[in-house]
């Protein structure tokens, strides 16, 4: 495997200069170490042959596998964390991983340097009604930040990676480990990572946690969220697979979100899938998602609020009678109108929607209404 640029070597490990399948010869007492062996060329007929072992599959069609580098984006706030630790939760489960199939039980070792003890406190209650995680998964205090250039920052790493010898290790955020964002930060810091890993069958996968760009008017999909990730061009074409993480529309309280892959050399993409966000876990997928609204992103398109009018709310609202919780006020408003979620969510919005100025918010419960279109005295 090249190890700087971590593409995955269907043949195994070519290190060692030995053939397909087979361990490298002890070498004998006191005889010099042979000399690294950098090129190996295969047959057509030894590659037809290969078959990918079982145990380097970890999930989905070889979304994420053993040795590999991956990705995982989304802008600031998404939830990239609670993916990335329900990731664990599914290693130590065998529960899917965002409905991608999880083949094997896994370790996983989170470095992290997002969030305190306090919130990972909150986050672990949950998880841990889930018994017997703690022989699967490690997770580091809030790191001030990825050392990999320090040698003893890259000898402890070593220390705990070798104790735990966890199958996916994941770096959260990429930003701590890189000065800068030019091409040769960005192939240093992978250098200086991929050096305190084990080598051979014995590395595990990576997955790193990235930031996406500012979104632009147009909402990218497939393929296209490869271009959104945030600096060099090295952080998309290094990882075998990467993963764009979504919310589903920008109001304040939407709590859905969309899970992408857009790059994967070893097998096919997969379709995006819709999930809820519950507390610290994402439920899902969603069957009943509004997909040509959020392609849309809330510009134009079927399901805009052009289909809505003032005396559809009045009809929502009873006329301002009616108070109601955000979410409800939007089923509503569909069945009345047939409209779309996101523009449902739009005519709902206090701030931005062009029935602004008729909306009210209670804020001791967030619920809303609208202004009576009746005077007082009537």
């Amino acid at each position: 495997m090249n190890q700087a640029s971590g593409i995955f070597d269907p043949l195994g490990d070519d290190e060692k200069g030995e053939p397909p399948g087979k361990p490298a010869a002890s070498a004998a007492a006191g005889a010099v170490p042979a000399k690294k062996k950098f090129l190996r060329f295969y047959k057509p007929s030894e590659l037809a042959a290969y078959e990918v072992p079982e145990n380097v599959k970890i999930i989905g069609d070889l979304h994420v596998f053993r040795g590999g580098i991956f990705v995982l984006g989304g802008a600031p706030g998404v939830g990239k964390s609670f993916a990335l630790s329900a990731l664990a939760i599914s290693g130590a489960t065998g529960a899917p991983w965002f409905g991608l199939t999880v083949h094997r039980r896994f370790k996983t070792m989170i470095l992290q340097a997002e969030n305190g003890l306090v919130r990972l406190s909150s986050e672990y209650k949950a998880h841990c009604a889930q018994a017997g995680l703690d022989e699967w998964v490690r997770v580091s205090e809030d790191v001030d930040t990825f050392a990999f250039e320090d040698p003893a920052f890259c000898a402890e790493f070593r220390a705990e990676v070798e104790a735990f010898a966890p199958d996916v290790i994941v770096l959260d955020p990429w930003n701590r480990a890189t000065r800068d964002v030019f091409e040769k930060d960005f192939r240093a810091a992978f250098d200086n990572i991929i050096a305190c890993l084990p080598s051979g069958d014995a590395r595990p996968a990576l997955m790193i946690c990235a930031h996406t760009k500012k979104p632009r008017e147009e909402r990218a999909h497939g393929r296209g969220l490869l271009a959104q990730l945030s600096g060099s061009l090295v952080l998309g074409s290094i990882p075998r697979a990467a993963f764009v993480l979504q919310v589903a529309n920008d109001d304040e309280l939407c709590n859905e979100f969309v899970f992408s892959c857009c790059k994967n050399n070893n097998g096919p993409l997969g379709a995006p899938t819709a999930w809820k966000r519950e507390g610290v876990r994402f439920v899902g997928p969603l069957e009943s998602f509004d997909w040509e609204a959020f392609k849309q992103g809330g510009k134009g398109g079927p399901g805009k609020n052009v289909k809505i009018e003032l005396h559809h709310l009045e009809e929502v609202f009873d006329d301002g009678r009616r108070w109601l919780p955000k979410n409800k006020a939007k089923e509503k408003l569909m069945q009345l109108t047939g409209a779309g979620k996101q523009a449902c969510y739009d005519a709902l919005n206090k701030v931005k929607s062009r029935f602004a100025d008729s909306l009210r918010i209670n804020p001791a419960n967030g619920e809303m209404t609208i202004e009576s279109p009746w005077p007082d005295d009537e």
